[in-house]
Formats: structure tokens, sequence, C-alpha cells
């Protein structure tokens, strides 16, 4: 039995930049490449979502006073560094959301999840979920080193901080997707004996 996991994303920019003149060559580079130009577009939204949830959360809950008894726990997620993180409740929140939003919209578009079940949906969501909770992580980490630990109130410097750590995140997401939520079957050989 053989195991792999190959990814490829390989664009030569002159045959990008020829393919992009006529609009046959847009077709057939749309057609070679469509998985990864859709994971790009859904993936824009995704960060936009991203992006618009962790700003409205800091705006209505910018601190632990402002926030349900229920979900203080999570700005003393950090006290253990003797740090409040302001910003754990607003990457949570908008994690959740976005993950949410990316869901379905690989699940059908990027993907093209051939799983009919609704078994097959509910496992294929709890993998999802369960591989960006490593990201959640990921997340997590880069804000807290960046804006939490050294303590940096700058709006502006906060929202570059969220940009670069989407950035990170859309990459691993899509690797993670790819390998482990929707990956496709392939065919059985009749004829393998392995």
């Amino acid at each position: 039995m053989k195991v792999g996991i190959e990814i490829k994303i390989k664009i030569n920019i002159k045959e990008l930049t020829e393919s992009l003149k006529t609009k046959d060559g847009r077709r057939e580079f749309y057609r070679n490449h469509k998985e990864i130009i859709l994971y790009f577009v859904f993936g824009i939204g995704t960060t936009i979502i991203s992006m618009v949830s962790y700003y409205l959360v800091r705006v209505i809950f910018p601190d632990e006073e402002s926030v349900p008894v229920w979900l203080a726990w999570i700005f003393n997620i950090t006290s253990v560094f003797g740090i409040e993180s302001n910003t754990a409740l607003p990457v949570i929140i908008s994690w959740f959301l976005s993950v949410t939003f990316a869901f379905l919209t690989n699940r059908v578009y990027v993907f093209n999840s051939q799983v009919k079940s609704f078994g097959g949906f509910i496992l294929e969501a709890l993998r999802l979920y369960a591989s960006r909770i490593a990201t959640l992580f990921v997340d997590l980490l880069i804000m807290f080193l960046l804006v939490d630990l050294p303590g940096i109130q700058n709006a502006l410097y906060e929202f570059a901080a969220k940009i670069f750590s989407n950035v990170i995140v859309l990459i691993i997401n899509y690797i993670l997707s790819r390998v482990f939520v929707f990956r496709k079957k392939k065919p059985k050989n009749d004829t393998d004996i392995s």
C-alpha cells in the first residue's frame, strides 16, 4: 500500500503572460489552475470575513469588562504569561465565522466534493474544523507575539499583524484542506495486487 501526498503549484510566468493574451489561452489557464484560482478567490472572501468580524468584535468587546461572563475566560488565556489578551476573543470568533464560510465554499466550488451523504458531510466538516484548529493556534500565537506581548496599541500595526497572520494561515489551510479534508479518492485499479 502506497501513501503519497503531492501538491503541485507551478505557474510559469512566461506561460502565464502568453496565455492571458487570448480568450482561449485564458480559458486553458483557468482550466489548468481552476482549484488554486478558486481557492485564492474564496480565500479573499474568507479573509474579508475574518478581518471584518475581527474588528467588529474588537469594537464591541474592547476589554474584559465589556465581555459577557461566559466569554470572559478567553481574556485569561494568556494570564500564564502575566498578559491580558485583547486579541484572543476576536481571533476565535472571526475564526469560527471564516472557517464556516471556507468550508461551504471550498466544499462546493474549490474542491468539488462528491460526498452526498449526511454522514460524509459531517465527516468533512469535522475534518475541516479539526485541521483549522491547528491554524487557529497559529493565528492566536502570531497575534499574541506581535500585538499582545509587546503591548502595542496601534490600530494600523494591529491591522498589518492580522493581515500577516491571515496570509500564513491561508497557505497552511490550503495544504491541510487539499491533503486531509477534501482529498480525492483515486480510482481502484483491478489489476493492482498490492
